[in-house]
Formats: C-alpha cells, structure tokens, sequence
C-alpha cells in the first residue's frame, strides 16, 4: 500500500496527491477487519467506567486468554511455557502473570520469528523501530490488531470532544509536501477523512502565518500533532502576540514525543483549547491517555501495565498489551518512564484507571553528567523565554553539550543568559554550556523532534 512517502504520491501534481491521500484512506478502512473495530468501540465505551475490581477481572480473563493461544501458537512461549511448568489455565489473579519472565528489546530482537503466532492470518504487516538509538526491532500485527489500536485512538479523540465525520487537521510526520513542491501550499486536503494535513517538514518563522491561517479557514474540531509541531505554532503565536481563532477547535491531541508542561501551557494559552496527551507503544504493550481533567490514565483495559519504581519518585513501565496476537508480548519492559500519581487518587472525570502524574518519556534520551547523575526532562530550562520557538539538547562529551535553539528576533542576549544560567544550575558546574543559534532543528525520517541527543558511548 503507497504513502505519502513513496515514489509515486512524490512525483505527482499537488491535486493527484489529495486524490493519493483518500485513496489511501479507503485502502486502510478495507484492510481495518471492522467487526473487530466494531466490537472493541463498544466494549470500550463501557470498560472505561469500570471500577477497579472490574478493570482488573477484565485484564486476569484477557492475560489468561493470551497466554492460552501463544503457549497453543507461538513457538517462543510454547517452549517457554513448557519450561517452566505454566499453566496458564491455572492463574487465579494477575500476580499469576509473574511467573513469566520480563522480555526485552533485545529478546524479541534474539527471538525473532519463533515469537510470530503460528496459523495465523496471512495478510500481516511488518514494522520497525527507528534504531535511531540502537538496533532496530521488527514488529509484526494483523488486521484485527489495527482494529484494536484505531478503537483505542477514536476514544482518545472522544474524550477531546471530536466526534467521527467532524473536521480535524494533521500535523504529524507524514511527508505530505515533498521539498520541490514547497512553493506553494504546505498543506494536503484528504477529503475521505476530512482532513486537512500539514507538513511538519517545513515549519519556519516565515511559514507559521501561512500555517495559522489555513487552520483557520479550515477550523477543525480536533488537530492531532507531535507536541513539537504545535508548540513550534503556539510559540510563533506567542512571539506575534496573536492567538488562534478558529472557533471550532475542541481539544488538540499530541503523540509520539514527549509533551513538556511548559508546551502544554503555551499550546492551550494560544489555541484557546484542551490539549491531550496520547502515548501509546510501537510494541503495542501499552497505553496511556489524557481525559478530560487533563489527567494522564493507564488505559487498563488495552493491557497489563506494571509500575517498577527506581527509587526516586519515577517507574519504568513493563506491558502486556491485548490486542496484537499475531505477536504477542508478555511483560516487555518498555523504554519509558513516568511518574506515577498517588495511588488514592481519585480523578473528578469518573474513570478508575491508574492515574499517572507525567510521562518522562525514553530512557535513552538522557543527558549524562560527570558527577554520575542521568537528566531525563530539560523543559524547565526554557519555560517562559520568550521568542524561544525551538530548541535540542545535544551531548557529545561527558563534561560538555550543546543547546541548539531557533529563536524569534524578541530572545536577545538577557534571555540567551538566563538560558545558560538555567542549564547551569540543572547539570551543574562540571558541564560546559554552548549555545548554537539555527535556522532549523532537524528531524528525524519519520518527522520526530527529539528535544536530547546523546551521542555518548555506553562505556563513557
């Protein structure tokens, strides 16, 4: 199935290319198995109100069922299971699911093919991870996998007040413009989904008018984008003293980088709307999302989330997601951390999920210092700089990095200071500050913001 990466949608008119987009949109419906999407909408739509004792009745009778098809399917957990003597029509209640073993990236890697169900659809899809941090991991799923997933998403949406059929912009990683045709709009129409994408490539202070206009025009209800996109737009708000005015806009839901509190507050000052935070997994082991308090919540039906704390207030997460049969995972520890909420906490919006107080994001973006400690979250530095659109982190050296910014003509030298300053008193004197001012901050192949580059080697 083409994209908008493939050769094709590149070489066409800019009007071809909408046609490309719903084309491609009627495609993936067709390959969507919709009684699976069907089945699951409804069941979600009444296991986010369970209660606790509910939710984890559910999570025992899905991680049983599970269990029951890999050690009947999949050659990996046949053998494993056998091994280890585990039954699981024996498990009585989820600490039962700790018989297993934690799995890792570079298990599943190892395993390979032995962890792909045996006799199941033919019609699969193969993805990988970015491998931007070390060896890239294959991942396969079916059409009722994608099914599972596009249900959990749709409720993500309800809960910003989107409903299906409305209007909803994209702003994400998808090449929707390619670079010789940059003169002209930067942005795609997919009339199948009404939907207006725009190019996360060419975001600049001389495009964010062009930008913010065709929004407007095009007042969606929902726009989903990375969070580096959006607050990169709500900065040039800022820096313009301007604020959105489509009045349409309910809610704008980010994903797939991690949303600092300093960019939620600039995106929901400027957009004059909620803004959601959706973190879900390539490994589809688990999910977490914002409800309509602003709350971040497990989403305990979609998986078996364990919280494994490291002693200074944040968790690693390991999951066991339900939906993905064609290769499912059992307790894979996830590269993410998050800061749990108090466990008595009882959100105002009426669900009982698992409240968690931030997602950290990856653990490989860290920054090292000399004295041993490992900086994960950098927001606070930036908070309140204003002119600041951009700005990456990046560690060559132990003892040394780089703040590499894109700044508006308002970040003069008082702020460059009180920048260094900051960096300063977060990773402390034995670190030597730089700052690089850019046209750009680039991103990845797949259109991600990664706000810490280490480049350091595991031994330094």
């Amino acid at each position: 199935m083409f994209s908008s990466h493939s050769a094709l949608y590149q070489s066409v008119a800019p009007a071809l290319q909408e046609h490309l987009l719903a084309v491609h949109s009627h495609l993936r419906a067709l390959l969507t198995r919709q009684g699976t999407l069907r089945q699951t909408r409804q069941a979600i739509a009444q296991s986010q109100w369970l209660p606790p004792e509910g939710w984890q009745a559910l999570q025992l009778e899905e991680a049983r069922s599970l269990a029951l098809h890999a050690a009947r399917q999949v050659p990996y957990y046949r053998e494993l299971f056998g091994r280890l003597g585990i039954d699981p029509l024996a498990w009585r209640s989820l600490d039962d699911l700790h018989a297993l073993p934690e799995l890792s990236k570079d298990d599943v890697i190892e395993a390979g093919a032995s962890l792909l169900a045996e006799g199941g659809p033919r019609l699969r899809f193969k993805g990988s991870t970015s491998g931007t941090t070390g060896r890239a991991m294959l991942g396969w799923r079916d059409r009722a996998s994608i099914a599972f997933e596009q249900a959990f998403v749709e409720r993500q949406a309800a809960w910003a007040g989107y409903r299906p059929g409305q209007r909803r912009a994209w702003l994400r990683g998808d090449p929707v413009v390619p670079a010789h045709q940059s003169n002209g709009p930067l942005w795609r129409m997919n009339r199948a989904e009404n939907m207006l994408m725009l190019s996360s490539y060419h975001l600049s202070p001389g495009h964010g008018a062009a930008y913010i206009e065709a929004l407007e025009r095009f007042d969606p209800v929902m726009l989903q984008a990375y969070p580096s996109s959006i607050s990169y737009l709500a900065r040039w708000l800022e820096e313009h003293d301007r604020v959105y005015r489509g009045p349409s806009l309910q809610g704008i839901v980010t994903s797939s980088e991690t949303l600092g509190a300093a960019d939620r507050q600039v995106i929901a000052e400027r957009f004059g709307c909620r803004v959601f935070d959706w973190y879900g997994a390539f490994e589809r082991v688990a999910a977490i999302g914002t409800c309509e308090h602003g709350n971040y919540h497990v989403l305990e039906d979609y998986g078996c989330v364990e919280f494994e704390p490291n002693g200074d207030g944040t968790a690693n997460l390991i999951g066991t997601g339900f939906g993905n049969r064609s290769m499912p995972l059992f307790r894979y520890r996830a590269d993410d951390v998050v800061v749990p909420a108090d466990p008595g906490y009882q959100c105002p919006c009426g669900r009982s999920f698992r409240v968690i107080e931030r997602v950290l994001g990856r653990v490989d973006d860290v920054i090292r210092t000399p004295d041993g400690r490992h900086v994960v979250m950098l927001d606070w530095i930036f908070s309140g700089l204003f002119g600041l659109m951009e700005a990456q982190v990046v560690q060559d050296r132990l003892d040394e990095v780089r703040i590499r910014i894109v700044a508006g003509n308002e970040f003069g030298f008082a702020d460059e200071q009180a920048l260094l300053a900051r960096a300063l008193e977060r990773l402390g004197p034995r670190v030597r500050i730089r700052i690089e001012r850019v046209a750009q901050i680039e991103r990845t192949r797949n259109g991600k913001f990664r706000q810490i580059v280490s480049r350091l080697s595991g031994e330094q």
